[in-house]
């Protein structure tokens, strides 16, 4: 009786011993699958449509030069040219993002719809009314540009820059009865290659990680055109200038949409 006794008493002192040794964890949260965060560092390849505007024409001033019109014979003048155009193309560029911050690269070719023609009215004989002047088109206009901006999540805003080029067509026209009546050359015709700058600002949106659509603005400078052509009477060789100025400078805003390779 006494030894069933002890073994009570020490099982009384041990079993609080061995259950201060017992640990319980806590069951496992479940694991919960986070949303992948939208990068915008990579290559991309896309379009890009909208209109140009404000573009202005350049003015034509002539000098009647050895009298073959005497400066009474300038009757009036006129400057047309596109309010707005299409201008559309391709672009391709690179983006890096670090933190929420975005640097990157574009480079893009377009075609645009714009041209502008410039006039002068000169009186060539009796009751004769005559238009000289000058029209200027431009067939294609790119840019190489810098981006920097910053991100939120699906979204960009950036500011861009860098230089722009363009082909453009210059065509002087002379009247038919002048042609006629006194030789002078109908038509003098210029190609060349202008170039300047382009900058601006847009903003992208990511539809999904390998899509992303944008509006953009740009204004494109590619600086003056002057030209002088002399007209010479093919009969008596007394001859006048025309002289021409244009500023090639127009506001573009277009959407885009990009394949992005990430």
């Amino acid at each position: 009786m006494k030894r069933f006794a002890l073994l009570l008493a020490s099982t009384a002192f041990v079993t609080p011993a061995l259950a201060a040794d017992v640990v319980y964890q806590e069951p496992a949260a479940p694991v919960v699958a986070l949303a992948p965060a939208y990068s915008w560092t990579g290559f991309y390849i896309g379009g890009q449509a909208g209109v140009a505007f404000n573009r202005d024409a350049g003015d034509v001033r002539y000098n009647p030069g050895t009298g073959v019109f005497s400066s009474t014979a300038f009757t009036g003048g006129s400057d047309n040219s596109d309010d707005a155009a299409f201008i559309g193309g391709v672009h391709i560029g690179y983006d890096y993002q670090i933190n929420n911050f975005l640097i990157g690269a574009i480079a893009d070719i377009n075609y645009i719809d714009a041209s502008s023609t410039s006039t002068y009215t000169i009186t060539s004989g009796p009751g004769v009314v005559d238009t000289f002047g000058l029209s200027n088109d431009i067939n294609f206009v790119g840019t190489v540009r810098a981006k920097v901006g910053v991100t939120a999540d699906r979204f960009a805003v950036y500011a861009t820059g860098g230089l722009a080029y363009a082909d453009t067509d210059t065509e002087y026209f002379a009247p038919g009865t002048l042609r006629a009546t006194n030789g002078f050359v109908p038509t003098v015709d210029s190609n060349s290659d202008d170039v300047g700058y382009a900058v601006g600002a847009g903003v992208d949106y990511l539809v999904t990680p390998n899509l992303s659509l944008g509006l953009e603005y740009l204004y494109t400078d590619l600086g003056k055109t002057d030209t002088k052509v002399t007209y010479t009477n093919g009969i008596t060789r007394a001859s006048f200038d025309a002289n021409s100025s244009s500023d090639l400078d127009f506001h573009t805003v277009w959407a885009k949409a990009s394949f992005r390779f990430n």
